[in-house]
Order: C-alpha cells, then structure tokens, then sequence
C-alpha cells in the first residue's frame, strides 16, 4: 500500500508546487518567515506534528537561513531539496544557482511568487517614506541595493511574466539596474514528487531531526 502522501511548501513557489503536485495535498507557510528563521521552523514543525498517521511529507523549501534546521519528522518520513533557498529551485538545479552566482554576484532576482508574497527593498523603501521622507528613504534604499549589479527575472513557465513586468520595471528604473530574464526549470520541484531522493535531496526518517551537520555539504558562495 502507498505511503500517504503531502507537500508542506513556501508560499513563494505557489505557482510552480501547484502545477507539479497533481492531487497530492499541499498546506503553505507564509513566505515572510524567511525574515524570521525560527518563527519559520516552528510553523512547519507545527504542520508537520498536526500531521495525522504516518506520512512520507515534501517540504518545498531549501535551508532558508537555518529555517529548516531542527525539523523533526515525528511519525513521519521527511525530504527537502538539498539546497541553500529557493532560488536553486527555481532555475532547477543547485548546480545552476552557482553558475549564475559566478556571473554575477550581485543579482537580485524575482518570481511572481518573491513579488506577491515577500517584502523586497523596493517595498521596503516605500513604507518607510512617511517616516523619513522620499530623499531619506531614497538613499537608504539604495544603499541596501549597493552591491547589485542586475534585476533577474526567473521564467518558470507557471505564470505570466508579462503581468509582473511593471513592477520590474519600476524596480529596476528606481536602482538604475539592467533587468535579465533567466529561463526557469522545475527539474527539481518534479523531481522532489516523483523521485529519485538521491544525493540532491535530504531525507529525515521517522523519529529524526533534521540538525545542522546536514547542509554543512552546501557551502554558501
């Protein structure tokens, strides 16, 4: 009999988990959390303990800045994508995110999923004008953004870029950035559904946490 199965999944990869995951059950966590690493551990953990029997469970997140480190898999079996965030999962491959990475460090890139469902410093410098003022807020934004060199927009085929186009736009007109469109792949998102969980993925077996020694093999650039 198969291991019954579900998907507990950022919010940010809302568009491309829904198309991979056919009638598999899929509960989200707010893309927010990424700012607070262990508010973020602890919401999945609470999916993952509310989770009743004993479940093989896919959870679509990378390492997220230790959010995913202390996971406890409970009665259930766990596998993640071995990766840093969820950009490697975008482009398909971690291999991939550090190839772009060689080529330009300083890249901020953008789904629908990071504009509808994160805080970018666009954003940011827009709620703090009231407080500061347009000229203040202005240099605190760019001195965020110092360091970047280009605006890459990730094409997964799972929405219509035309419809975010705007807003990259606006960004990138704001930071004098050159904006790139980077082609997308859910290789990795299909695989995490259909297997094999091989060396790109991490697997916590029943009754085990998912400590820190795991990633250690992922070396941020």
């Amino acid at each position: 009999m198969t291991e019954p199965r579900k998907i507990i999944a950022c919010e940010v990869l809302r568009d491309e988990i829904e198309r991979v995951a056919g009638d598999t059950e899929i509960e989200f966590f707010d893309g927010l959390l990424h700012d607070y690493p262990d508010r973020m551990r602890a919401t999945i953990n609470e999916k993952i303990a509310a989770t009743s029997g004993a479940c093989e469970i896919l959870i679509a997140c990378g390492r997220c800045s230790n959010g995913a480190v202390g996971l406890k898999a409970g009665p259930h079996r766990l596998i993640l994508p071995a990766v840093d965030d969820c950009i490697s999962l975008m482009l398909g491959s971690r291999e991939r995110y550090l190839q772009e990475f060689a080529a330009v460090p300083g890249t901020y890139y953008y789904t629908r999923g990071w504009i509808d469902y994160l805080e970018d410093p666009y954003k940011e410098y827009l709620k703090i004008i009231p407080k500061y003022g347009e000229e203040k807020a202005a240099k605190v934004a760019h001195m965020i953004m110092a360091h970047y060199k280009r605006i890459a927009v990730i094409d997964t085929g799972t929405y219509d870029i035309a419809a975010v186009q705007p807003y990259i736009d606006t960004v990138a007109a704001f930071y004098d950035l050159p904006i790139e469109t980077l082609k997308g792949s859910m290789r990795l998102m299909e695989k995490l559904l259909s297997g094999p969980h091989d060396e790109e993925f991490i697997v916590v077996e029943p009754g085990d946490e998912l400590d820190e020694p795991r990633f250690w093999a992922l070396t941020n650039p």
